[in-house]
């Protein structure tokens, strides 16, 4: 479970430095570089060299990574409306201003 949220993040960013996700993803470098290295050997990200910064790589999903990424997309839109069809709108406006105000205390740190 550990990959989907890369997998995700390099699919909607369209790819991004292991300090990028890190910092995307609120988690350490060490576990973003276990994550990056098993999607590696999975053959659904590629590595590649920063061509400026020869200390840098950027990462993005290889053709297998984009069709996996797209199918946990459409997964979680399928949930995403399966729980807000039970909202009403006021509900659901509540419900994000919720999510939002337990969000940002988390990602301002």
């Amino acid at each position: 479970m550990d990959q989907i949220p890369v997998v995700l993040s390099l699919y909607y960013e369209g790819g991004a430095s292991q300090q990028e996700i890190c910092s995307r993803l609120l988690r350490n470098k060490a576990s973003v570089n276990r994550t990056v290295s098993f999607l590696l050997n999975k053959d659904i990200v590629r590595v590649m060299q920063d061509l400026v910064d020869k200390r840098k790589t950027w990462i993005e999903l290889t053709d297998a990574g984009k069709k996996l990424a797209g199918q946990a997309h459409a997964i979680l839109e399928k949930y995403n409306v399966s729980l807000s069809s039970v909202l009403t709108k006021e509900e659901s406006n509540q419900f994000h201003n919720l999510m939002l105000k337990l969000i940002n205390p988390a990602t301002s740190t």
